[in-house]
Order: structure tokens, then sequence, then C-alpha cells
């Protein structure tokens, strides 16, 4: 998506220079500055919150981690 939002934002902003438009320029820089920085959801498409990954890879904190099981035998 960030291949998406640089292209768009080219073209963009390639159309608010030739027609001297600000609201195109500026929806231009937008997208540029979201395709450089990789923030915001394009589409819906978020980038992983880095925060989540941390507290979720630490499993001795969970109360789930003492899980016991027994084996099934035919």
């Amino acid at each position: 998506m960030r291949w998406l939002a640089l292209g768009l934002g080219c073209f963009i902003g390639y159309q608010a220079v030739m027609y001297q438009d600000i609201i195109s320029g500026l929806l231009a820089v937008f997208f540029l500055y979201q395709a450089a920085t990789n923030k915001g959801c394009l589409v819906g498409i978020c980038p992983p919150n880095s925060s989540t990954a941390d507290e979720s890879s630490d499993i001795e904190n969970k109360e789930y981690s003492n899980i016991e099981f027994t084996e099934v035998e035919n």
C-alpha cells in the first residue's frame, strides 16, 4: 500500500503543479507523507502496533500459561 500511496501522491502532486491547485497539492503531500513514514491506515490496512506485539510475547505473565494436557489413547 505504500507504493500505491507514493504513486498516487506523485500523480496528484504533478496534477497540482500543472493546474496550480492548492487543495490537490495538500492532498498529494498527505499521501506522500503516508508513503514515506508508513503512518495512517490506507484502505483499512494499518501497520502493526509494536506495543501489542511486546505484550503478547510475554506469555509467562498470562493466566493461560499453566495449561495441562492429557494424552488420549485409542
